[in-house]
């Protein structure tokens, strides 16, 4: 089986991602001498990464957000300097559920505030 074969093969089998990076990859292990396994191991790797980026994506699109792109990184902090931040990117991380506890936001439900455009983003 040669090269465009085995592309074939791995997009009928679902691993579009395995597919696109076979010939880098294939390279890079020729260059550094890499084991079997290791090559294995970055083309699984870089198949999974693919995966989780378009559930991401698929995610996303499904939520309609007014704007996508905005997200918690490029959330203006400066606007109220005793938000406490890291409660903020702890918060995201969404641990509190798996511990079963509550978050509870306070405050007037009002655009220029902190609850609403936190909740939004």
């Amino acid at each position: 089986m040669n090269l465009i074969e085995l592309q074939r093969a791995l997009r009928q089998l679902r691993l579009g991602g395995t597919a696109a990076v076979l010939e880098t990859r294939l390279r890079q292990a020729q260059a550094e001498a890499m084991a079997p396994i290791d090559l294995i191991s970055c083309l699984v790797s870089d198949e999974l990464t693919r995966r989780s980026e378009r559930l991401l994506d698929r995610r996303r699109k499904q939520a309609a957000f007014r704007d996508p792109h905005k997200t918690l990184d490029n959330f203006d902090f400066t606007f109220n300097p005793k938000m406490n931040r890291s409660l903020v990117f702890d918060l995201a991380t969404c641990a509190f559920l798996g511990k079963r506890e509550d978050a509870l936001f306070l405050g007037p439900s009002d655009p220029a505030t902190f609850c609403t455009s936190l909740l939004h983003n």
